[in-house]
């Protein structure tokens, strides 16, 4: 059974993270290999790979997702053709990466070639937004299923446990800190918890939070609106005679709300000296929605009239609109120096000094000082400086869109932008051997210290304050913090999740969020049928009930199997019986 599995896997891993089938030293297996080759991506059913709601479902009306995003491979429906600006959604780093991975001169259809394979599942978007409605959630269904598709359903299961998936990527949609759903933990902690991970925002380790994987969490640029593509005239980020000109010295798109209590306060300081001086700055506010800025030409294409782009901290440190001033060639102002050097791809600290402005969030608002003064008092010859700077790394902070005619690579066609790109960037590090560091992954031991380390800064760098509901907090103790993190203590204790038997899979340990189990999600996957369940509240516990699904698929109308949606509350989860 899948619980069998997963458990035979998880053990597997702990007990042989450094060694292959055979007992040999996976370290000394990878050094054999050159340092970049060829990749691999597995071939899964197309329900792994596209979990976007289809373009002819009505979108749930709390959604942030909108069907404008799925054109272009993830770039969106076009906007602007001149200047290559479409509807990108912020969390579209999958599709616009996968689509050029599909197509790369590096991509191999051997797996016996290959150094390094390629997970085609969507987990972070799939974990964000429902994939039938967009309703948002915090869970994964299809994380079981596709764990068992992966280790044992598949027919290039041979692969992952060849090295136990120490050279296997997943792509992450969102950030490092939404690595929290149900399913999500079970896919990551279960199955790929040697995997590498690339992520829209890591964490300041990059390493996944409190210990829960053992290699690095990568993080790569969110997908800028504005993207080089055949037809494009004019670079949005080159300082041509024929640009516009940048007569406003302050542009701010966004929210003046977030669901962080210390950088609304920031936004709301910003936004009162923005609005004091509308000649000087502009603040295009937007709902608090990954939906914000849907069809904003206008606004959009304001960003190449402004010489500054304030980016003040959202729900988490970073935000799509520091790419999309990068790559319209705005001077990013930022508040947290972590927006922006956790990108060591595509950046180096170098690079993020030559192209911002950095004004310290306390600045603002401790001290109280004006951010426009600030602004007004840097010289033209130093923001000019900025500005070419910026022209220079721009073309690799954006994802080119891969031309219709060339398709999705299903017929050996092969294609690359005329200059590297982010996911041109991203196809160099999957190449190299050195990106799996630490090859064997990180031991029990070093996990503790990542975990005491990400706290720490997290509780007392000034980068991190913007995620600090309460600055004045006192420090906790660390060990009583290591103690207690989940992700560990599922490894070292006996909190370990537990099967008691082959027939019965028993996930008390986790805890389910608000509004997962709306109608039926997947379970398992078993003789090539998904199990479905659904979920009602009875006596502050959920419990579940197996509906027979073989003649469903992934894109079946739930409403067939349960009319009524049905809220729950949080409670843990009781066992089932598969």
């Amino acid at each position: 059974s899948l619980a069998a599995i997963l458990l035979l896997s998880h053990n597997y891993f702990v007990q042989s993270i450094s060694s292959d089938k055979d007992g040999n030293d996976i370290r000394k297996l990878f050094q054999k290999e050159d340092k970049k080759g060829l990749f691999y991506i597995y071939e899964w059913p197309n329900e792994f790979d596209d979990l976007w709601p289809p373009a002819d479902h009505a979108i749930s009306d709390r959604s942030g997702y909108s069907h404008e995003f799925r054109e272009n491979n993830g770039a969106g429906s076009i906007l602007d053709a001149n200047v290559g600006l479409f509807n990108t959604w912020q969390f579209s780093l999958y599709r616009n990466v996968m689509s050029r991975l599909r197509v790369s001169e590096y991509r191999t259809r051997d797996p016996e070639k290959a150094i390094s394979f390629i997970i085609p599942f969507d987990l972070g978007v799939h974990s964000y937004i429902d994939h039938f409605d967009g309703h948002p959630r915090l869970a994964s269904p299809h994380g079981w299923a596709a764990g068992y598709f992966l280790i044992n359903g598949s027919k290039d299961k041979k692969l992952w446990w060849k090295n136990h998936g120490h050279d296997h990527f997943i792509i992450f949609s969102i950030t490092a800190y939404q690595m929290v759903g149900i399913g999500v933990k079970v896919f990551f902690m279960q199955i790929c918890q040697n995997c590498s991970t690339i992520t829209i925002e890591t964490s300041p380790t990059r390493t996944a939070i409190k210990g829960r994987t053992r290699k690095h969490w990568y993080a790569a640029p969110y997908p800028s609106s504005f993207h080089w593509y055949e037809g494009i005239k004019e670079l949005p980020w080159e300082m041509t005679p024929t640009a516009p000109k940048r007569t406003l010295l302050a542009l701010i798109i966004g929210s003046v709300r977030t669901s962080q209590p210390t950088t609304s306060n920031l936004r709301k300081l910003l936004y009162t000296q923005c609005t004091a001086e509308p000649e000087a700055c502009q603040w295009h506010k937007t709902a608090h929605s990954c939906s914000g800025v849907v069809n904003a030409t206008k606004e959009m294409l304001q960003l190449r009239q402004a010489k500054f782009c304030p980016a003040p901290p959202g729900d988490s440190i970073t935000r799509k609109s520091l790419f999309d001033s990068l790559v319209a060639g705005c001077v990013p102002v930022l508040f947290s120096k972590a927006s922006l050097v956790q990108y060591s791809w595509h950046l180096s600290e170098e690079d993020v000094n030559n192209v911002t402005v950095y004004i310290p969030m306390k600045t603002i608002n401790d001290e109280e000082k004006n951010f426009l003064e600030i602004l007004r008092s840097i010289p033209q010859k130093e923001l000019r400086r900025k500005q070419r700077a910026i022209a220079e790394i721009a073309p690799r902070l954006q994802y080119a869109v891969v031309p219709k005619r060339i398709g999705n690579g299903s017929d050996g066609a092969t294609w690359k932008p005329p200059f590297q790109d982010a996911a041109a960037v991203i196809i160099d590090k999957i190449r190299d051997r050195q990106t799996v560091e630490p090859i064997g992954g990180f031991t029990d031991e070093e996990l503790l210290k990542l975990v005491n380390e990400q706290n720490y800064i997290m509780d007392t760098h000034e980068d991190y304050a913007p995620m600090r509901s309460d600055k004045t907090k006192n420090m906790q103790d660390k060990a009583e913090i290591a103690k207690g993190v989940k992700g560990i203590s599922k490894i070292l204790t006996s909190e370990t999740i537990l099967y008691p038997d082959i027939k019965a899979l028993e996930l008390s340990s986790f805890f389910i969020p608000k509004s997962v189990f709306r109608d039926t999600d997947i379970v398992e996957y078993r003789n090539g049928q998904m199990t479905y369940i659904t979920g009602s509240k009875q006596k502050s516990t959920l419990e579940h009930q197996v509906v027979d699904s073989s003649t469903l698929n992934l894109h079946s109308n739930r409403s067939s199997i349960i009319n009524k949606k049905k809220h729950v509350n949080d409670g843990p989860l009781v066992p089932f019986e598969p």
